[in-house]
């Protein structure tokens, strides 16, 4: 069931834009408007394929594994599974890493449900959309930019913007801390931010106090600090 809240979004863009203001919405990507374990499980695959043999009953348990079994880490999956071997998962992590975070299987990311249909319904009410996120330039940006063309996310044409990291070396929390002024700089209205992870939504909702703040309950990290009380909850995007 989808949260009023979000039809607010649309109504708050509206009353900007009848305003004069311009409407902003901030969207993080990863494990908010973008699903990210089809590219796991795809890397999954390939380590199942490239050395799993090496490591016991690893190619039976990947092969009975779909996306949606996968949660923010792919080790509890296997280990929910009867799989737990310390030197299996080190040499998958660094076959992950290799692969992760690059042009080439970004395209494998789905929309989130509604991700694509919402940032369009607010695009076309005249909201600017900031795609904030940590993925890194130079090595993540043409792949990031192509595939939510194709997915069908608003691109370009003056009313968005994807903001990456520098590098890939700076921790995601200082990178997004630094970009609220980037945001602050286009002189518009928060109206709403959407993300995954409960550090992040909360940096959000403080920074931009008279917006609708949004977490995810799509999975984060295990290290995330609690939720602010006032962060609205929602499961997806379907209005």
């Amino acid at each position: 069931m989808s949260d009023p809240k979000l039809n607010d979004v649309l109504a708050r863009i509206d009353a900007a834009v009848a305003a004069g203001s311009l409407p902003l919405v901030i969207f993080d990507l990863d494990g908010t408007l973008l699903d990210n374990r089809t590219r796991t499980m795809r890397i999954l695959r390939e380590f199942s394929d490239a050395q799993g043999s090496n490591f016991g009953s690893l190619v039976d348990v990947i092969a009975g594994m779909t996306a949606d079994d996968l949660g923010y880490d792919a080790r509890d999956a296997l280990r929910e599974r009867g799989f737990d071997e310390p030197d299996a998962f080190a040499a998958f992590f660094a076959f992950w890493s290799e692969r992760f975070f690059t042009d080439e299987y970004v395209f494998d990311d789905r929309e989130t449900p509604g991700a694509c249909a919402f940032a369009n319904a607010c695009w076309d009410r005249g909201a600017y959309l900031y795609y904030l996120t940590g993925r890194h330039a130079g090595g993540m940006e043409i792949g990031t930019s192509r595939s939510l063309k194709e997915l069908g996310f608003p691109m370009y044409g003056g009313r968005s913007s994807l903001h990456l990291k520098p590098s890939f070396e700076v921790p995601d929390a200082e990178f997004k801390d630094s970009a609220i002024a980037m945001i602050n700089s286009l002189q518009g209205t928060v109206v709403a931010s959407f993300e995954n992870e409960p550090g992040h939504a909360n940096l959000l909702a403080v920074s931009f106090p008279g917006a609708l703040s949004f977490l995810l309950d799509t999975g984060h990290s295990k290290s995330a600090p609690p939720p602010l009380p006032d962060l609205v909850h929602v499961p997806d995007f379907r209005v």
